[in-house]
């Protein structure tokens, strides 16, 4: 039996297995081994977990997409599994199919792991299709929203919080090579840039500075849990749906944190090292992990490198 795909149905879908080079990584001759054990490779300069291939990131950026489509966008652990189970709901009418899983609606091309899907399979599938990413705008899936009728989405999370979720998220896993750095590490090299998806600055400015194009909208996680169906209208309105109060309970019901958490539709446990995936899903979270002092540091480097920008964000 192929060792991506195991026999442990969840939801009605094949457990997916843990990430293995020799299954996963297509070629093994660019793949990097940082201190601690970190796993990645690089391509166009940037640092990437080794299942995103160079074909797969090749289909990613000449898939052909249909206005209808919907591409959301983020740096990892900003909220982006919570952002698609809200973008699956509206499209569906507050509706989640037993028979599925929230992974299992989804294309992530630049990916050869969790969501392989082929060209040709991903352009028979009917229409809205949900896509997938976390590239920076110069990396987005079929060239961006200069080049793509699709809708892009992408969410943004305060980089403290972000920080923290994502030390948890890659220590110890397979496609990190079982990174086993302390804390005082990973968030010397998070100020750097030098994680998988790069720099986060870099990153969520990139999609920023292109807010005002027509087929992107730009969300805060923080805005989505402050103002839930606020900020659930604003989504609809912008894929051109009208939720009846009905549906808006829904889907509130179904995307609450403890809902995605605990319902095989959602909460990732199907897929091998994404036991737990979802940690707190607070705002502020990052009180337990850092120090005054490296609370402070990274205080400083944030006013500098947000120094004119308008975008702000919530720390607590």
């Amino acid at each position: 039996m192929n060792q991506e795909h195991q026999a442990v149905p969840t939801g009605g879908q094949p457990r997916i297995g843990e990430y293995r080079d020799d299954l996963h990584a297509e070629t093994l001759e660019d793949i990097q081994i940082g201190e601690y054990g970190y796993k990645f490779r690089t391509l166009e300069g940037l640092m990437l977990p080794p299942y995103v291939t160079p074909s797969r990131y090749q289909v990613s950026r000449t898939i052909a997409t249909r206005p209808d489509d919907v591409c959301y966008c983020s740096f990892p652990k900003s909220g982006s599994t919570w952002l698609a189970n809200i973008l699956y709901l509206i499209l569906n009418d507050g509706v989640a199919a037993e028979d599925r899983t929230l992974r299992s609606c989804l294309h992530w091309m630049e990916s050869s792991w969790t969501y392989p899907r082929g060209r040709e399979e991903v352009e028979t599938l009917p229409s809205p299709r949900i896509f997938k990413s976390h590239m920076p705008y110069r990396m987005a899936l079929a060239g961006g929203p200069e080049s793509s009728h699709c809708k892009y989405i992408y969410i943004a999370r305060n980089p403290k919080d972000v920080c923290v979720s994502y030390f948890h998220f890659e220590s110890g896993k397979a496609w990190s090579g079982k990174y086993h750095g302390p804390w005082e590490h990973w968030l010397r090299i998070f100020l750097e840039g030098q994680v998988q998806r790069g720099n986060w600055f870099d990153h969520v400015l990139s999609w920023w500075e292109h807010r005002q194009a027509k087929n992107l909208l730009f969300l805060r996680y923080e805005d989505l849990k402050r103002d839930f169906e606020g900020q659930l209208g604003l989504i609809a309105r912008y894929l051109g749906r009208d939720l009846s109060d009905e549906v808006v309970a829904r889907i509130k019901n179904a995307t609450s944190f403890a809902r995605m958490k605990t319902t095989p539709f959602s909460n990732h446990t199907q897929i091998s090292d994404f036991e737990g995936f979802f940690r707190k899903g607070e705002i502020g979270s990052w009180k337990d992990q850092f120090t005054v002092a490296q609370s402070e540091e990274f205080d400083r480097h944030y006013r500098e490198r947000m120094a004119g920008q308008s975008l702000r964000f919530a720390f607590e």
